[in-house]
């Protein structure tokens, strides 16, 4: 399966429960303190506005970031985008989940996430300016979507009691991307328990 029918078929999920989540259900706390639900979406509803933007980039340069890997490696170390901007990043998504409404954010994995897929996959290998964090070829781009749908779905069903179900193109692809980016030595001898690995992605 291409990244870009692996990244449609996550967001189909994500499409489902938008449009089927009770009103209690939109307002459950989830461990990503101190986001419910509803902040959940609005974060991850930006995904395929961002990834339509992002398809109209296009580079005739190197990447400087060639694998998924190698930017949110960058992005989650201790000086990181990620890792700096940690506060502001849940904040405006709980400003969002009180300015989007339920229809909004279902919407942006129905209706805009199709076309934007389907114009990322006819870019093929070409490289992208990824929102001015670095560049990279749009399969890689697509790969860093396929990690967010499916870490933040764990986090979705998690909230909502629910036992993790996640589509398992997705589940295969993200931890292939999480093994890539840990240690090799720290990964070898958390799995094997004999030592511990902390986070790699937060």
């Amino acid at each position: 399966m291409s990244a870009a029918a692996t990244l449609g078929e996550l967001w189909a999920v994500w499409a489902s429960y938008g449009s089927r989540l009770s009103a209690e259900q939109w307002e459950a706390p989830t461990r990503l303190e101190p986001w419910t639900v509803r902040a959940l979406f609005a974060h991850t509803a930006q995904w395929p506005r961002w990834l339509a933007y992002v398809a109209t980039q296009t580079r005739d340069t190197p990447p400087s970031h060639p694998r998924a890997a190698d930017l949110l490696r960058a992005f989650n170390a201790p000086d990181g985008v990620a890792t700096l901007n940690r506060g502001q990043t849940a904040d405006r998504a709980v400003d969002d989940a009180t300015k989007l409404t339920v229809e909004q954010m279902t919407a942006a994995f129905a209706e805009v996430g199709p076309p934007a897929l389907e114009a990322a996959g006819k870019l093929g290998d070409t490289v992208v300016n990824y929102l001015g964090t670095g560049t990279m070829p749009m399969p890689e781009v697509l790969g860093i979507g396929i990690v967010e749908a499916t870490v933040h779905l764990l986090d979705l069903q998690r909230a909502l009691g629910e036992t993790p179900a996640v589509p398992s193109e997705g589940l295969a692809h993200t931890a292939r991307v999480l093994a890539e980016m840990a240690s090799p030595v720290e990964f070898v001898e958390a799995l094997t328990g004999r030592g511990e690995l902390g986070p790699v992605l937060t």
